[in-house]
């Protein structure tokens, strides 16, 4: 016999060799893999850089407004302790009001004591700036570290625009932004403050310390990058007090745009629109003065790192994507070599001559053409097979008759006896324990002289088994058993107990774990006696419950009738097979049950409240 096949198809893949499916088969799933941790590895790092980038800007905001605030402060303390010398403030009190002549300019002695008392407030670090000490009627003397002091009269002191406010001011101090120097020939651009010099009842001039800009930009100074951040500080109504952003930056920050910022919170961040370009804006409120510091960058520099991991996370995988793709196809051609070469050589199979023929299958995938070729092998080697098996069987089963009836049931009480005895000689009371228990329940199955026997005998044969299934399942098993001594006489058919209680392992306690609880009673009254058997298993389902019971009650109404059909669900969650285990099914307990007592007895099977089954037999003495 020849086996001939035609071409195989199979849609669009049906041509391809199996090393090509194999290899984009891999490939898609490598490819879909690869991409999402891909995803995943870039939308978490993004978002970890993201937030990294926002504590970084968020803390050097932070780090220039307290460079700030210390700068103020310093000046505030070096104003306070000026108001707080007995000596400058003895002098400013001791100025006459009718002198036209600036005091320290006509006693150059005090002008000495004076800028003495001064540069001892500034003997820890240089004078960084200016002291300037105007009295209420106009007299000024200045100590600068520069030689430009203006040189002014007490008509032109008073003239000036602020001598009347910062004399009149109710506020202890006032901080000037960056404006030009009034004291300085040059007209620098100065950081001040003013702060009145008083006592409890009057004032007697005030106290102006000034710092140059140039100290205000200079913390502004980004050494790492050697360049000036964009850096803007705003007033209470949101005006520039000073600027050191871009050109670019700072053409577009337009007053309507610094109104509206949110600057609420103490420090925090945003982006917004400036005039088209989109910045990120960091900013702190100062604590000295109601000033506020805000750092903006441009937001495509800012993100710039996270555009370096988008470009080296595609990088990353092509060049991984490329070294597992050239791996994957190396590997499936080292994988599928061999069949490739079987291929090659099996091309038709001659199942009459069982030897490889010259190619005939036009197909060139080499799985597809093993199979078919085998598949032919396969199904005459398994006629072949059939019908020697069905030979061996009936030469077997005649074999067992014949065997089965030469063998002495003593043989296996003898074999029990001598295991019972090494168990003992061993130092192993368990085994002796089992031979025992195994022993009485062989010996107690084949009194065939009888049908009949007691409730106690049934109890001991089923403790008896209760034996074996304690040292099997040892630890897992909790037993209970509550019996009566009365009820030990009452007549029951054999065997009609110890089947109840292997159900329970048989079915009620597979597919749930332990502890396996099992409960076994038996009571008797003085007109009944009942036995019940409970388990903690998966009981019996609702409908399977409900066959039960009709089979129970057909049982009732006619024991001969057919007992092999007492649970037809067998596997079902809950079912209940009637021929597993000792090959005596429940529907033959029952049947054999109301043979026996007729009426006189009654069967039920129950679902207990905590889960599992309950069987119970109550009969009448």
């Amino acid at each position: 016999m020849r086996l001939l096949f035609a071409r195989q198809g199979g849609g669009m893949f049906g041509s391809l060799r199996y090393q090509t499916k194999i290899f984009l088969m891999l490939s898609v799933f490598l490819f879909a893999v690869l991409t999402i941790i891909n995803v995943i590895y870039y939308f978490r790092n993004e978002s970890l850089i993201e937030n990294d980038l926002a504590q970084n800007k968020q803390q050097t905001t932070i780090k220039l407004q307290e460079q700030v605030d210390d700068m103020l402060e310093e000046m505030d303390k070096l104003s306070i302790s000026v108001n707080a010398s007995n000596s400058i403030m003895g002098v400013l009190k001791g100025i006459a009001s009718n002198s036209e002549v600036n005091y320290f300019t006509a006693h150059p002695e005090i002008n000495a004591e004076v800028r003495n008392t001064l540069l001892s407030f500034t003997s820890l670090q240089p004078l960084k700036g200016r002291i300037s000490i105007v009295s209420r009627f106009g007299d000024y003397m200045g100590l600068s570290n520069k030689m430009d002091n203006v040189k002014s009269n007490k008509f032109q002191v008073r003239a000036k625009p602020t001598f009347r406010d910062y004399l009149a001011m109710d506020d202890y101090k006032r901080f000037l932004p960056p404006h030009p120097d009034p004291w300085s020939e040059s007209g620098d651009r100065v950081v001040s403050i003013v702060r009145p010099l008083r006592d409890n009842y009057n004032v007697y001039g005030y106290v102006e310390i000034s710092y140059s800009v140039m100290e205000l930009e200079n913390l502004f100074f980004f050494r790492n990058d050697l360049s000036f951040g964009n850096v803007l500080i705003l007033g209470p109504d949101r005006g520039v007090l000073f600027s050191s952003l871009s050109p670019v930056i700072a053409g577009n920050v337009e007053e309507n745009d610094r109104l509206n910022m949110p600057l609420d919170e103490e420090f925090g961040h945003f982006r917004m629109q400036f005039s088209g370009t989109d910045e990120m804006v960091f900013y702190s409120k100062l604590t000295a003065a109601d000033w506020t510091v805000l750092l903006i960058e441009d937001v495509s520099v800012y993100r710039r790192p996270i555009e370096y991991l988008r470009y080296s996370s595609v990088t990353i995988f092509l060049s991984v994507m490329v070294v597992l793709l050239l791996t994957l196809y190396l590997y499936t051609s080292r994988v599928t070599r061999p069949l490739r070469r079987l291929k090659d050589s099996l091309a038709n199979v001659d199942l009459a001559k069982l030897e490889l023929l010259p190619s005939k299958l036009r197909t060139s995938n080499e799985i597809t053409l093993l199979g078919v070729a085998f598949q032919g092998l396969l199904d005459e080697l398994k006629r072949t097979m059939r019908q020697e098996e069905m030979a061996k069987q009936r030469e077997m089963v005649a074999q067992m008759n014949a065997l089965q009836a030469q063998v002495n049931p003593h043989f296996l009480h003898n074999t029990l006896t001598v295991i019972a005895a090494y168990g003992k000689s061993s130092g192993n009371p368990k085994v002796v324990e089992m031979c025992i228990a195994l022993s009485d329940m062989l010996r107690y199955t084949m009194k065939f002289e009888r049908k009949d026997s007691t409730v106690g005998a049934e109890m001991e044969h089923v403790e008896q088994y209760l034996t074996l299934m304690r040292s099997k399942y040892e630890g897992f098993l909790e037993i209970e058993m509550n019996i009566d001594p009365d009820i030990g006489p009452v007549p029951i058919p054999r065997l009609s107990l110890q089947p109840l209680v292997e159900n329970a392992f048989q079915h009620g306690f597979a597919g749930i774990d332990p502890p396996w609880k099992l409960a076994v009673s038996g009571m008797v009254s003085d007109v009944t006696w009942t036995v019940s058997i409970v388990d903690n298993g998966i009981g019996l389902s609702f409908e399977l419950l409900e066959k039960v019971r009709q089979q129970i009650g057909r049982l009732r109404d006619d024991p001969g009738s057919e007992t092999d059909c007492l649970a037809e669900e067998k596997g079902a969650a809950g079912g209940l097979p009637i021929r597993e285990g000792n090959g005596i099914g429940l529907a033959n307990v029952v049947a054999r049950l109301y043979l026996f007592y007729g009426e006189a007895v009654e069967v039920r099977v129950d679902q207990a409240p905590a889960g599992g089954a309950v069987f119970t037999i109550t009969g009448r003495r």
